[in-house]
């Protein structure tokens, strides 16, 4: 008897709608893994570049050394105005120059540095921004000083003028008639050499992380400007720039909108920020090492500091 042919069933294999589900519920929770994963790899990425900004600019700051026999000042304490109530002048020239433009030369910017500061100023230099931050090509039009008519590039990274900026008297505005900041690696009208870092230059400071505040105005943070744009102290006792913020304010996490964090060094990094040592190398301080900052941040002081303090 012969077989009968053999005939293909019409029905087609299908996923059943629990099957379905199930599928769904797996791939959510593999995205789910997946997303805070490339985030983390993200922030990682971020903060190397960010780390080898300021490699890049330790670098400079000590070509700027070998040529000149001494580490650039942060700014010069004859700074804006000459009376009270006088417009602010922009710098122009090397007695009023920031140390971000004093290096422009050893950090591939020979355009910018021959153009004069007054011209250059308004420029985006890469180096000085953090790209974890997403205002990192972003210039300032002035904000609240719009007065000045010029546009002013921005710098992640201030210059460690020492432990703090005491209450004083200010003549004029910024005066920098500031007690105490006198005590770091590079702070204004300075002449430090290496010799004079008795402290050793690994137990000290140079630069650390201050993104530019507060909110769109971005008052504060130009590259070519002086204190508390290019350089500040690592604690704040005076309360200058914004009355009513609490006192004093040292290393701990804070907001590109608040007008008080721009007072103190903080980063867009989760946990802490990274900070230029005096001999050349970039290290990230969790904000727990706020205790210990001041000490680091002298080049002369003395202090007793254990590497597991930061």
């Amino acid at each position: 008897m012969a077989r009968p042919p053999f005939r293909r069933s019409a029905r087609r294999p299908a996923f059943t709608l629990i099957e379905v589900l199930v599928a769904l519920a797996i791939i959510g929770l593999l995205i789910g893994l997946l997303i805070p994963a490339v985030q983390k790899v993200r922030a990682a990425a971020d903060r190397t570049r960010c780390q080898n900004n300021l490699k890049q600019l330790g670098l400079a700051v000590y070509l700027y050394h070998e040529d000149n026999l001494k580490f650039p000042q942060a700014y010069n304490e004859y700074w804006n105005f000459t009376e009270p109530g006088d417009a602010p002048k922009p710098p122009d020239g090397r007695p009023r120059q920031s140390w971000a433009t004093m290096i422009l030369l050893y950090l591939d910017q020979v355009n910018l540095a021959r153009t004069g500061v007054a011209f250059s100023q308004g420029q985006l230099v890469e180096v000085f921004a953090c790209p974890a931050d997403d205002r990192s090509r972003t210039v300032s039009d002035g904000g609240s000083f719009k007065n000045l008519g010029n546009r002013f590039g921005l710098t992640w990274y201030l210059a460690v003028e020492g432990q703090e900026y005491t209450r004083g008297e200010a003549k004029t505005y910024l005066s920098l008639e500031i007690a105490g900041a006198r005590d770091g690696v590079i702070y204004r009208s300075s002449d430090t050499q290496v010799v004079h870092v008795t402290d050793g230059t690994s137990n000290t400071v140079m630069l650390g992380e201050r993104p530019p505040s507060p909110g769109p105005d971005l008052d504060w943070g130009w590259w070519a400007w002086s204190g508390y744009d290019s350089a500040l102290a690592v604690t704040e006792r005076r309360s200058f720039l914004y009355p009513g913020c609490p006192m004093p304010i040292t290393y701990s996490p804070g907001k590109a909108d608040d007008r008080c964090d721009a007072q103190h060094f903080w980063s867009v990094h989760s946990g802490g920020g990274n900070w230029l040592f005096a001999d050349g190398s970039v290290r990230f301080l969790r904000y727990a090492a706020s205790s210990v900052l001041p000490a680091l941040s002298t080049r002369a002081g003395n202090e007793t500091i254990n590497a597991d303090d930061y």
